[in-house]
């Protein structure tokens, strides 16, 4: 049901629920919050999310316009990014026996976060600026750029949120701050895989401080 309008039929036949317990659903008490329905010769349901970011706003303080910001792009946009990044044999399943939908979407939101932000604080006129994280990890002044392969297009679900969500959405669990440190690990093995030179300063650098160059970030 979360990609798009569905009859109560029709939602029976995906999930293997029966029409009654749909209906029980989508009829029991604070249902309103998750369902809405409309159709007036045949009734459709399809999922809200403003709940979604009720419990996140609960969890971390956001300001009102990035709650505003953050509901109007799970409403417009979460249905096609859950189709594009979670369907499994053309529809859309998460395990909901470890995890809730909520948490399932929360977590995404927070990985998203974390990546959404780095691209934001590295990127300038098109290329990414690598030269803060990489005059840090040789220990001298440095210039670099790149052009990264990544799945920008994931990220695009954030888009329109300011730094300051991003970084509040990043920090709520611990995915955001994998996702956004992972990069700068991807960077950091790629230079010095690619570059002697780049390995055996950072290799110099970081074992002044009797620390391994990979926890050194």
């Amino acid at each position: 049901m979360i990609e798009d309008s569905t009859t109560i039929e029709e939602a029976s036949n995906k999930s293997g629920l029966s029409v009654e317990d749909i209906a029980s659903l989508i009829s029991g008490p604070g249902a309103d919050s998750f369902f809405e329905k409309k159709g007036e010769d045949e009734l459709e349901i399809c999922c809200k999310y403003s709940w979604v970011t009720q419990n996140i706003s609960q969890k971390v303080k956001l300001r009102e316009g990035e709650i505003e910001i953050l509901t109007n792009l799970l409403e417009t946009k979460f249905a096609d990014h859950a189709k594009d990044y979670w369907t499994e044999n053309d529809c859309i399943t998460r395990d909901l026996e470890h995890r809730t939908i909520g948490e399932w979407i929360e977590n995404e939101i927070c990985f998203l976060a974390g990546f959404a932000l780095w691209f934001r604080e590295k990127e300038k006129d098109g290329d990414i600026d690598l030269s803060s994280l990489v005059s840090e990890a040789v220990g001298q002044k440095m210039s670099a750029d790149a052009q990264i392969d990544f799945d920008r297009k994931r990220i695009e679900l954030l888009a329109e949120l300011p730094s300051n969500a991003l970084s509040v959405l990043r920090d709520m669990n611990p995915a955001g701050k994998i996702a956004y440190r992972s990069m700068d690990m991807a960077i950091i093995k790629g230079l010095s895989e690619g570059d002697d030179d780049y390995a055996m300063d950072m290799r110099q650098r970081t074992q002044k401080n009797q620390k391994p160059w990979w926890k050194f970030w």
